[in-house]
């Protein structure tokens, strides 16, 4: 359009740099990155060590009262528990079904990898677990990617309950223990053999199996060489999990671009929906806030931002919320704009380290704030917190930290417990 009434050399050049350094395009347009390689996460080494679980909504209420399904998920044969439950179900009776469908068969797990169900954040749930030493693991609500595998096995599921109770929608929690027969007698894609085969180091016996045919009677094998067995069906599992973790990255990986800041950078960020006060977020809000300056790198894929005093929400971003501010770094961040969140916090959640530690000015004088990492919550979760809430949720890392002061080696975060 501009070419139609006027020319200079390097018109178009000129004019591509001034639109892309339009702060207001840069904020309210474009949030799909394909930034942050592929992070899976650790491979267990025996079954039933650690698990996944989720809740699958919104099914037919049964003669039973049953309109939810309990999905338990192990990690490491992909073995997979279907347990009706009701939608109303609160923590205390979701534990109660753990222990009558999972722990009388499997043991005590290590960890738990689940989302954000107020279920699972329930005091009563970090109290019951965290007494038994288990760990709980929670996908993060600003990027909500740890819990993949349970939501494939919900799929899977929701296939079978489709196929075999769809000409009766209302009594499906009859046909549940079918199914579940049927996902783990069936070969799994990553581990190359059924979740049955891995468990017990044998295929289980179906239908077909015992229909009357006069088949030859089958000699156990001694205990020494089932033990044996097992051990190396486990083992190819383990080494299979390994390869498949490479394979999945590789692929994974081709559609996706490593993006490193470098401290100092000046970024746009994009705040997602849950770091905006309930209410608050509309269609027509904008998408991106900033800039920003990076401070450090945390972990593979995360970035801690100096975000302003006044923001409530994480200044931790995944690699995929951040793009490369285009203009002037002088440029001011619209406070008016951002978003006043503040993550909830319950009384009993506990520090586990200090990531970062700065001094904030006000007319009262210098205070200190400290970023803190909870326990059981992910990176991208850390708040910052002033003295008095430290002493009073963590009196001798508070001690620690007033020492670390003291000595004038502020540049040195004291950690955690």
């Amino acid at each position: 359009m501009v070419e139609e009434k006027y020319f200079w050399p390097h018109m178009r050049k000129q004019i591509a740099k001034f639109v892309k350094q339009c702060k207001i395009c840069q904020a309210f347009k474009g949030t799909s990155q394909n930034s942050g390689l592929y992070t899976p996460l650790p491979i267990p080494n025996k079954p039933w060590e650690d698990i996944s679980m989720d809740f699958i909504l919104g099914l037919p209420v049964t003669i039973r009262k049953h309109d939810s399904v309990f999905v338990v998920v192990d990690r490491f044969s992909k073995m997979a528990h279907f347990i009706p439950c009701k939608k109303t179900s609160d923590a205390s009776h979701v534990a109660d079904l753990f222990f009558k469908e999972i722990v009388r068969l499997h043991g005590i797990p290590r960890t738990f990898t689940s989302d954000r169900d107020t279920r699972f954040l329930s005091h009563f749930w970090r109290t019951l677990w965290a007494k038994l030493g288990t760990s709980l693991q929670f996908s993060s609500a600003y990027h909500p990617q740890t819990d993949g595998q349970t939501e494939v096995v919900n799929r899977s599921l929701g296939n079978l309950l489709r196929c075999l109770a769809g000409e009766k929608p209302f009594q499906w929690d009859l046909i549940l223990p079918q199914a579940e027969f049927a996902y783990n007698n069936s070969v799994n894609r990553t581990t190359g053999k059924t979740p049955f085969e891995i468990l017990y180091g044998q295929s289980i016996p179906h239908i077909l199996d015992r229909n009357g045919l006069s088949l030859p009677s089958k000699v156990s094998a001694e205990a020494l060489e089932t033990f044996d067995h097992i051990k190396s069906v486990q083992q190819q599992v383990l080494e299979k999990l390994r390869i498949a973790n490479v394979k999945y990255k590789t692929a994974a990986d081709k559609h996706r671009r490593e993006v490193v800041f470098k401290e100092g950078d000046m970024v746009m960020a994009y705040f997602r929906r849950q770091r905006f006060p309930v209410g608050t977020f509309g269609k027509l809000s904008r998408k991106k806030f900033g800039p920003f300056r990076i401070l450090r790198k945390l972990g593979t894929n995360a970035y801690l931002l100096d975000l302003p005093n006044t923001v409530g929400t994480s200044p931790i971003f995944n690699v995929s919320d951040l793009s490369l501010y285009e203009g002037n770094t002088g440029d001011s961040v619209d406070l008016e704009t951002l978003p006043l969140s503040t993550p909830s916090l319950n009384q009993d959640d506990l520090i586990e380290e200090i990531v970062d530690i700065k001094t904030t000015k006000t007319r009262h004088g210098e205070h200190q704030k400290f970023l803190v990492k909870w326990s059981n919550r992910p990176l991208i979760d850390c708040t910052w917190i002033d003295a008095s809430e430290l002493q009073k949720r963590n009196l001798e890392l508070y001690k620690r930290v007033a020492k670390v002061f003291s000595s004038g080696d502020e540049n040195s975060p004291p950690g955690g417990n």
